[in-house]
């Protein structure tokens, strides 16, 4: 192996000419600069100097060998440069999962703010339900989880730290026909005998809007089951029933669909920022975090939700 401090020296003797002259810049003595210089010759297996009167000279196999020194000084300085990089937040690798509202509403305008602010931080995002999600980030396989609270969530978990980015309203989404399609607010409870649409059981989104149907005092009559919801709002479209749209989904509604408020207490899915507790100290991830809530605090946002 090579000594790169001995690299750096043959450098400068190359810049100097003498060894006295290496050793008085160096602050070396010059015995231990010949010494420094015979170590490296030994390492390397060819003969560096020839003298020159009372210089030396780089033999060629030196010169060949100060070539490849060069572009590892090089690749040093830019690990250095990126190692600073790093403790500013400015360089790192953030790996993230969101589910698909959030990713367009809230991921996305963070990364677009990332790109202009730190280009050389690289976010990846992927859509992974929960627990799962939860467990990969216990794992270390996820950096960041955003998710939403609600009463069928399984405990927190003490290795986990929570931040808040915002509590999105659930609104009613009718057919354009219905008798509620006209008011300015819907009571949920007058609802109680329609036909649902909501999310896949075991969904936030599903225990969300059971837990608004159970405050309104009645359980919803579930017909039909979907995820997306461009989906559910296209089944409200057709007359298959009605639903609970959260507002940052209103991104994907249609003119054959009325979204009215909820009359009284408006049901809401509070969103958080999931990270491994002491992570968010890490200068990337505090930056992606910084984003994030700046991304969900919008004024536009704010005013879609608020």
């Amino acid at each position: 192996m090579i000594d790169v401090r001995r690299l750096r020296l043959l450098r400068e003797l190359d810049t100097r000419g003498t060894v006295v002259a290496t050793a008085a810049a160096l602050h070396l003595t010059p015995s231990a600069v010949s010494q420094q210089l015979a170590a490296l010759a030994k390492e390397t297996g060819v003969r560096l100097l020839d003298p020159a009167g009372r210089r030396v000279r780089l033999t060629p196999a030196a010169r060949v060998l100060l070539e490849h020194a060069d572009i590892l000084f090089a690749q040093l300085e830019r690990a250095e440069a990126d190692l600073a990089a790093f403790d500013e937040g400015r360089v790192g690798t953030v790996a993230m999962a969101a589910f698909s509202t959030a990713i367009s509403a809230i991921v996305a305008p963070a990364l677009t703010a990332l790109r202009e602010s730190r280009p050389r931080l690289r976010l990846f995002v992927t859509d992974v339900p929960e627990p799962e999600c939860f467990d990969l980030l216990l794992a270390g396989d996820l950096d960041l989880v955003l998710s939403i609270t609600h009463a069928a969530a399984r405990p927190a978990d003490p290795r986990l730290l929570q931040i808040p980015l915002l509590d999105d309203p659930l609104d009613v989404a009718l057919p354009v026909g219905h008798p509620f399609a006209s008011a300015p607010a819907v009571p949920l409870e007058s609802l109680a005998s329609e036909d649902f649409i909501v999310s896949r059981p075991g969904t936030a989104c599903r225990e969300v809007a059971h837990s608004a149907c159970a405050a309104a005092g009645f359980v919803p009559r579930v017909r039909h089951n979907a995820d997306d919801f461009a989906a559910v709002l296209g089944l409200i479209a057709a007359g298959c029933g009605v639903g609970l749209i959260p507002r940052l989904a209103r991104l994907s509604s249609t003119p054959e669909v009325v979204i009215r408020p909820i009359a009284g207490r408006t049901p809401v899915r509070p969103i958080f920022a999931a990270v491994r507790r002491g992570s968010q100290q890490a200068p990337h991830l505090s930056a992606a975090l910084a984003a994030l809530v700046a991304a969900a605090r919008a004024p536009e946002l704010c005013t879609a939700t608020g």
